[in-house]
């Protein structure tokens, strides 16, 4: 007869993660078009070990040759541990990346120690940002998106259009024409 476990020698119950762990529910993707450009803003948050791991999307490709799909660009999540080692506290961390691409409509990424996710790409209405849709209805549901997102993405498509404004009077500066002529 083996003898009970002793619970106390296992450790902690508490789980510890010892990378990066993004919950598929915390990932968006809104696209934002302005000037003839459209810029998709990617967004995610970790949870962490402490609130000093950098958490970065990364470029992926395909996971075997010539099965990458039209519409879908494909990102990697990676967390880093700091240098330093310090107090062990879950934090959540935020992560995102923006990309100019005229055609696409879905991200997968793909996370650590967990299987890729699909996210669809929302489109910013021409209100700049007073609400999104999503480009296919089957993938969220409309009540979550309603409820959920709203106030999220009117502060990414502000921030979003701000950048893409910035750009083109810097675009401007540099080539000598007046703003309105550098429309992309």
């Amino acid at each position: 007869m083996t003898p009970p476990l002793d619970f106390r020698s296992v450790g902690s119950m508490n789980h510890q993660p010892d990378h990066a762990h993004v919950h598929a529910d915390d990932l968006m993707a809104v696209a934002i078009t302005t000037g003839g450009v459209r810029v998709i803003h990617v967004s995610g948050v970790a949870v962490c070990p402490s609130e000093l791991w950098r958490v970065e999307f990364v470029p992926a490709g395909p996971v075997l040759p010539g099965s990458a799909r039209p519409g879908r660009i494909t990102l990697g999540v990676r967390g880093t541990a700091p240098r330093r080692r310090g107090r062990t506290r879950s934090a959540k961390v935020s992560f995102e990346a923006i990309i100019e691409d005229s055609r696409t409509r879905e991200v997968e990424v793909r996370l650590e120690c967990q299987p890729p996710v699909v996210v669809p790409v929302l489109e910013a209405n021409g209100s700049f940002g007073s609400s999104a849709r999503a480009t296919r209805s089957d993938v969220r549901d409309e009540r979550d998106a309603r409820t959920r997102w709203p106030e999220r993405v009117r502060a990414m498509t502000d921030v979003a259009s701000a950048a893409v404004r910035s750009a083109l009077h810097e675009l401007a500066q540099v080539v000598g024409a007046p703003r309105a002529a550098v429309a992309l």
